[in-house]
C-alpha cells in the first residue's frame, strides 16, 4: 500500500538536506568585484529575506552558504561602496550591471497547453494552457500550477540570441562583455559587465530595452509614396531595425530574389502587415523592469533555484547559440537519478524533458531530481511503500 511521505515539515527536510549535500560538495565562484556586491538569501524556515549581506572573499561567501543552506541565493546587479549597510542610501551606489530577463512564464508558447493548468477561483471551471482570463466567466482571478518543459526553454533561448545579435550588432556590445545565466527555472538572464554600463540610469537603460522591444517603431517613418502605393525606404543592408525588418520581408513575403526591396511597390495595408509580423518575430520579449533597475538582485550563478532544485548556470554567448534545450536542462541537474513514486495533482503531460499520460491515480515513477522539482514546485506528494 503506497503512503504518503511523512508531513510537510519531512519533506522539507529531506530537500534540505539534499541542498546540504550538494553545498558540502560543491563551491560557487563569485561575481565579478565581490566585495562590492550586496547578497540575500532565502532559506527554508522562512518567507523573510536575508539581505544586506557582504563578503571580502570567495572563502566567506561559500562558508556561509554551506552553513546556512539556503533555499534562494541573490547578489546585486549594482556596485555599492559599503553593500552590507541597512538602508540604501547608506550603501553608496557605484554603478550597476546591465541585466536582461527572459522569462517564458510571459511567452505564450503553445506547449502551455501539455504543462500550464489553471482553475477559475470564481466560478470554478479550469483548463490547460495560457489565458490572461477565465473563458467561462471573464474573471482574472485564476489560481494556477505552471510547468516548464525543454520546448518552452528552447523559446527563451530563440529569444536569447535574438537579445545577443542586438547588443552586439546594433548596440556595439562585445560578446566578451556579456555572459548568459540558465535562472534554474523559466528562462535566461543576460548580463553586461563593462565600465561603459554601470553609470547608466534608469532612463538610459530604458532606452535600451525600448530599442530591442521595438518600442515606438513607426511604420509611417519606413515607407516612402510611390504614386498610389508606398515602396520600403531602406536596403536589407541598412543598420539597426531598418534593416532587420527589411531581411524579415525579403524572406517571408515571397518577394522574388531578383526585386530590389527598395523599388518594390506595395499598398499600405501589405506593408502594414509585413512589418507588423517582421516586429513581432525579431522583437525580443524581456522583461523591462529588470533592465531599468539599478539595484536589481540576480539569482547567484553557481547557487539552487529553490523552486525547482536546478542549478543556476552560466553559459558564453556561443554556448547559448551551439547547445540545445535539453542539453542546457540536463546540465542543470544535481540531484540523483534514482527512481522514486511521486502523486500529483493534476498531473502535467510534459515536464522538463519527460512526458506523462494522466491515469486515475496520477501515481508515477521519476527520477530524484524530477521528484524534487514537482515537490517543491507543484506540491507532489512523495510516495514510499
Amino acid at each position: 500500500m503506497s503512503q504518503k511521505y511523512g508531513s510537510e515539515d519531512s519533506v522539507t527536510r529531506l530537500v534540505k538536506r539534499l541542498f546540504t549535500s550538494h553545498y558540502s560538495r560543491n563551491n560557487i565562484d563569485p561575481p565579478s568585484s565581490l566585495p562590492q556586491r550586496e547578497f540575500a538569501f532565502s532559506k527554508f524556515e522562512s518567507t523573510t529575506m536575508i539581505r544586506h549581506m557582504s563578503f571580502s572573499n570567495k572563502e566567506e561567501l561559500n562558508e556561509y552558504i554551506k552553513a546556512n543552506v539556503p533555499q534562494h541565493v541573490y547578489y546585486s546587479s549594482a556596485y555599492y561602496r559599503t553593500p552590507s549597510a541597512q538602508s540604501m542610501d547608506e550603501k553608496g551606489w557605484l554603478g550597476a550591471d546591465l541585466i536582461f530577463d527572459i522569462d517564458v512564464d510571459h511567452i505564450p508558447t503553445k506547449c502551455k497547453e501539455l504543462h500550464d493548468h489553471w482553475k477559475c477561483l470564481s466560478c470554478g471551471a479550469s483548463g490547460w494552457g495560457y489565458t490572461l482570463k477565465c473563458p467561462s466567466c471573464g474573471s482574472e482571478k485564476l489560481e494556477w500550477n505552471k510547468w516548464v518543459c525543454d520546448i518552452c526553454i528552447n523559446y527563451a533561448r530563440e529569444e536569447i540570441i535574438k537579445l545577443i545579435d542586438i547588443l552586439e550588432n546594433d548596440l556595439g556590445y562585445s560578446r566578451a562583455e556579456m555572459f548568459v545565466t540558465f535562472s534554474g527555472h523559466r528562462g535566461f538572464h543576460l548580463h553586461v559587465e563593462d565600465e561603459s554600463v554601470r553609470d547608466l540610469d534608469q532612463d538610459a537603460r530604458r532606452e535600451i530595452s525600448d530599442y530591442i522591444r521595438g518600442v515606438g517603431l513607426e511604420v509611417n517613418l519606413l515607407l516612402a509614396r510611390a504614386g498610389k502605393n508606398y515602396r520600403y525606404k531602406y536596403s536589407i543592408t541598412a543598420p539597426g531595425w531598418a534593416g532587420r525588418i527589411a531581411k524579415r520581408i525579403f524572406l517571408n513575403a515571397d518577394v522574388e530574389e531578383d526585386v530590389n526591396l527598395e523599388q518594390l511597390s506595395k499598398p499600405l495595408d501589405w506593408w502594414v502587415q509585413n512589418i507588423t509580423s517582421a516586429l513581432n518575430e525579431l522583437t525580443v520579449k524581456i522583461d523591462e523592469k529588470v533592465t531599468i533597475d539599478t539595484k536589481r538582485l540576480i539569482r547567484l550563478p553557481g547557487s539552487l533555484h529553490g523552486k525547482t532544485g536546478l542549478k543556476v548556470f552560466s553559459l558564453t554567448p556561443s554556448e547559448v547559440e551551439n547547445l540545445d534545450a535539453e542539453t542546457i536542462l540536463r546540465k542543470a541537474i544535481v540531484f540523483s537519478g534514482e527512481k522514486v513514486k511521486v502523486r500529483l495533482t493534476p498531473l502535467p503531460r510534459k515536464v522538463l524533458f519527460f512526458s506523462f499520460k494522466g491515469t486515475e491515480t496520477e501515481l508515477i515513477e521519476v527520477p530524484m531530481f524530477l521528484a524534487i522539482y514537482m515537490i517543491l514546485n507543484g506540491q507532489a506528494e512523495l510516495v514510499t511503500r
